[in-house]
């Protein structure tokens, strides 16, 4: 199903399925936490090239399948909401880990009372928070 509608949004796009973008996909698909794009081209480099996990990584950002998770001034790269469920990041300062959580009821009424209280209609959201995490307090 994930992978049907990534094939489609090439296909609209007049790409192909090629299966460098497939491996790709499925590497960012499959990893519990955003990724360095180092940690793919390892993950990756039995099939592809440096240059290939490049190329695509901005043609995938470029057409919304992915994001950037920024991480200090380095940043690391995971499938956008269309291609997983939307999430928030803890990041770690110090050692530079990412923690996915997911909003509250909680967050979500804050967020509807905050909007309201300054007459904005959100269309979108990401929240990231920086701290130490658990190994290195």
């Amino acid at each position: 199903m994930i992978g049907e509608k990534f094939k489609t949004l090439l296909s609209k796009n007049n790409l192909r399925l090629t299966s460098e973008r497939m491996r790709l996909f499925n590497e960012l698909k499959d990893s519990p936490a955003p990724l360095t794009i180092n940690n793919l081209v390892k993950r990756t480099s039995d099939t592809l090239d440096q240059s290939t996990v490049y190329r695509n990584l901005d043609l995938f950002e470029e057409l919304g399948v992915t994001h950037r998770v920024y991480t200090g001034w380095k940043y690391k790269v995971e499938l956008s909401d269309s291609f997983k469920s939307h999430h928030h990041h803890m990041l770690c300062s110090n050692c530079g880990v990412v923690i996915e959580f997911h909003e509250s009821k909680e967050l979500i009424k804050d967020l509807d009372r905050i909007s309201k209280k300054y007459s904005f209609n959100i269309s979108n959201h990401s929240l990231e928070i920086t701290g130490t995490c658990s190994n290195c307090s």
